[in-house]
Parts: C-alpha cells; sequence; structure tokens
C-alpha cells in the first residue's frame, strides 16, 4: 500500500509542475484537464456535423 501511495504522490508531483510557453504559465494539471475538454467536445461536434 505503501508503493501505491507512493506513485500516487509522485504523480501528484509532476502534474503540479508548471512550466512557462511564450509568457504564459501552465501546469501539467491545466493542459491534461484542456485536453479532456477538448476530446470531449470534439468527439460531440464530429457526432453532430458528421454522424448519422
Amino acid at each position: 500500500m505503501e508503493d501505491f501511495a507512493a506513485l500516487l504522490s509522485v504523480t501528484y508531483r509532476i502534474f503540479a509542475l508548471e512550466f512557462t510557453l511564450y509568457g504564459f504559465t501552465f501546469s501539467l494539471w491545466q493542459v491534461f484537464a484542456f485536453s479532456a475538454v477538448a476530446v470531449i467536445v470534439g468527439k460531440f461536434l464530429a457526432e453532430v456535423f458528421f454522424g448519422d
């Protein structure tokens, strides 16, 4: 169980890393959340416009 907790702790620390790109600061959590929302919206729009 300690190994699993350590894995979650390391994962959290990695996702909490911040980086600056073209003057904007992002964390990996923000990038992950944006990607997830973009995929969901993209699939929805593809179904609306190209679905049967």
